[in-house]
């Protein structure tokens, strides 16, 4: 209640700020919303100190861990990185090739490099500010940011010295393990030979920046390759979030590190994935489901293989696909499933797939759905940032504009046009056309991870149960409300056959995640949370 009242005394500033720069006062309000924002996430952090399930108290470095895990997923593998370049700058320094003083970066050295980005993104974006827009895309305030920037110019520095006759073994090595065994060597001989001379104007060739960010990713694939990465579902002590090899990042510089540049939502998400998991973890437990430490690696180890020597890998589909904000969530998640499949085994039969395989024949045989949205959004559509009270806000305008297309005083396409809310990179601007199931729901920036802490899928409503033709809302999307309507469906192409072993694997893992979601609910519905 003290920062909802104090916000609102702020705003309430800007109706007395006559004789001042509307400017001066807009960045000042602004500023001390920031603060309150930060005092805000502060008072919820304190909650993950005493949180409850079922009258079960969790660990709260355990808490505080998972909280990492789901706002800073990005973050702790930024961190598996920093152990690489500390790894091998001890080893160039300790050996005598390279100096400390080399490897020295400061502020200004980054500043100046994001220069001409900050001045085309303030060029494009007149009076947005730049480190807003960095904290909500990346999850990074402008300290946490220059960091980040600075480990990214270290790596080049530790790994890509000069031209690449001059790159450490280690570097040349993990290159060649990621091409075949014989061209290996014949590869790293024609970068040397790209970078001989000079170029027209006289300085040293370099490599194609495309040639060098491909580079990167095969060093940092190598290293990972080589080195032990654990993180808590490897069975690390709470108060540890990774280890890689002889380096270690504790649970508190973690969670420190990594909430400077959250937003209080972002926190709150991360406290119901975790209490949630929890609630259907004693489910299971109690059931006599819930898979050993034993059993879980074994079957993870034996789900990952198949993808994992591909580019599309768990952590690819888990993140990109998924919508996980990071393999250790999709993990933890995953045992969750794994364990459910279990109890319902019996029931993966022929006559309960091929119904399910019926049922949602569009999704499996490529039908689409083709739809309009009106969106209202809960951000800043011009930085991303939560707004205060903002899908309070956001259901407000939804179900006032759904009122007028009710009372028939205003057409949905006239809505659509006057009133729909956008964010500058959104070119569709509601009209979404005709979509297979999984794009539909990365339109409307849904997915697996978010299914369960919402407790329905809007998407899946809206691709096979909504009335074509007719209008529905207001919605509950990730960033607000919506309204959308139903233009046509297309059918399946063909009928989907259980008794075809590549279609009965796809109807299975759907079936069993489907089940698993209503499951859930139940539990969830009827856990005591606090």
């Amino acid at each position: 209640m003290h920062f909802a009242i104090t916000v609102s005394a702020l705003l309430a500033l800007g109706s007395v700020a006559c004789a001042q720069d509307p400017d001066a006062v807009i960045k000042s309000l602004k500023k001390e919303v920031n603060v309150l924002q930060d005092q805000l996430i502060e008072e919820r952090a304190k909650l993950l100190l005493n949180v409850k399930v079922n009258g079960v108290a969790l660990d709260p470095k355990e808490v505080m861990r998972e909280a990492v895990y789901l706002t800073g997923g990005k973050l702790v593998e930024a961190k598996v990185a920093d152990f690489f370049i500390l790894e091998e700058m001890r080893k160039q320094i300790d050996s005598g090739r390279r100096q400390a003083e080399e490897f020295f970066i400061e502020n200004e050295d980054v500043l100046k490099e994001l220069a001409p980005m900050q001045a085309e993104f303030e060029t494009k974006n007149p009076g947005v500010d730049f480190w807003t827009v960095v904290r909500t895309q990346f999850g990074l305030n402008r300290e946490t940011f220059l960091e980040q920037r600075k480990q990214s110019m270290l790596f080049d520095r530790v790994f890509f010295p000069g031209s690449p006759s001059q790159w450490p073994d280690i570097t040349k090595e993990a290159i060649k393990s990621q091409t075949q065994s014989d061209q290996g060597p014949k590869f790293i001989d024609q970068l040397e030979k790209a970078t001989e001379g000079v170029d027209e104007n006289g300085n040293p060739k370099k490599l194609p920046e495309f040639w060098v960010n491909m580079m990167r990713q095969f060093v940092q694939k190598g290293l990972r390759n080589w080195s032990d990465i654990r993180y808590a579902s490897h069975g690390l002590p709470s108060d540890i979030v990774l280890r890689v090899n002889d380096f270690e990042w504790t649970t508190d510089e973690a969670f420190r590190f990594v909430k400077k540049g959250l937003f209080v939502q972002d926190l709150e998400r991360a406290m119901q994935e975790v209490a949630v998991r929890e609630a259907l973890r004693q489910e299971l437990v109690d059931k006599g489901f819930y898979i050993s430490d034993e059993e879980f690696n074994n079957r993870y180890e034996e789900y990952r293989q198949p993808y994992d020597t591909t580019p599309f890998t768990v952590e690819v589909i888990a993140t990109r696909f998924k919508g996980y904000p990071c393999l250790e969530a999709f993990r933890a998640r995953w045992r969750l499933m794994s364990s459910y499949g279990d109890m319902i085994k019996d029931e993966v039969n022929d006559e309960n797939l091929q119904k399910h395989a019926d049922n949602y024949g569009a999704f499996f045989a490529d039908g689409q759905c083709s739809i309009d949205v009106i969106p209202f959004q809960a951000r800043d559509v011009r930085t991303g940032a939560w707004q205060p009270d903002g899908m309070a806000q956001a259901k407000k305008r939804a179900e006032a504009l759904f009122a007028k297309l009710a009372a028939e005083e205003i057409t949905f396409d006239e809505a659509l046009n006057q009133h729909g809310e956008f964010f500058a990179n959104d070119e569709k601007r509601g009209r979404l056309g005709f979509l297979p199931l999984n794009q539909l729901k990365q339109q409307l920036r849904e997915s697996e991870y978010t299914r369960l802490l919402d407790g329905f899928s809007a998407t899946h409503f809206l691709f096979f149960d909504a009335e074509v033709g007719k209008t529905h809302g207001p919605i509950q999307g990730a960033d607000g409300y919506f309204i959308a309507r139903i233009n046509s469906r297309t059918p399946p192409r063909r009928k989907i056959d259980v008794k075809v072993e590549k279609e009965r694997e796809l109807v299975t893992e759907d079936y069993i995640t489907q089940r698993f979601f209503e499951w859930a609910n139940g539990v969830i519905g009827k856990a005591a949370f606090n």
